[in-house]
């Protein structure tokens, strides 16, 4: 079967870009980043729309960071995170894919392992993707020289990605009183 193809207008065009320096950094949204080595700025590029499922069901960009190419359904979500060295995201899965694009600095991204907990290292142009299930979180460790934060592309499968953070970082969380209802 042969894709229809269409011609569209240069402002249709324009309505699906996105330029990083027009992009609104958000460092709010999620739990997890109102607690020490958890801060992190988002810049939603595309999708990352907040799921249904009440207040303890998140995008995994939070829902302060709207994306700037709004009016697709793509299939996916795009962002940029930038973390200072020792801040990342707390242990979580997503019902869906997950890749990381490390575009500037050096990273660890962690996993649950059949072992217990392990890492891998990955530096500027390298990628790693986790499936649907494994519980995962990302640090920076270190930024580009002269530059204060490092930066990764994070790319999660689907219109509207759930995030779920794991028993121990609920935990954390509601200790430190930046779970939804910590307060009840």
């Amino acid at each position: 079967m042969a894709i229809d193809v269409s011609r569209p207008k240069k402002e249709d065009v324009l309505k699906c870009v996105a330029r990083f320096d027009e992009l609104s950094a958000v460092d709010g949204g999620l739990p997890d980043q109102k607690v020490e080595g958890y801060y992190r700025t988002f810049r939603n590029v595309i999708g990352f729309e907040q799921p249904d499922g009440g207040e303890e069901s998140f995008s995994p960009i939070g829902d302060e960071a709207k994306p700037k190419v709004s009016h697709l359904k793509p299939g996916f979500g795009m962002g940029y995170v930038s973390a200072v060295p020792g801040q990342g995201v707390m242990m979580h899965v997503h019902d869906t894919n997950e890749t990381f694009l490390v575009i500037e600095g050096t990273w660890k991204f962690e996993w649950e392992g059949d072992q217990g907990d392990d890492h891998v290292i990955l530096g500027e142009k390298d990628v790693v993707s986790f499936p649907p299930g494994w519980q995962r979180r990302f640090e920076c460790v270190s930024a580009r020289d002269g530059e204060e934060k490092g930066t990764i592309i994070a790319v999660v499968g689907g219109d509207t990605p759930s995030v779920e953070w794991s028993p121990e970082a609920v935990d954390e969380l509601k200790a430190a009183g930046a779970w939804p209802d910590a307060a009840e």
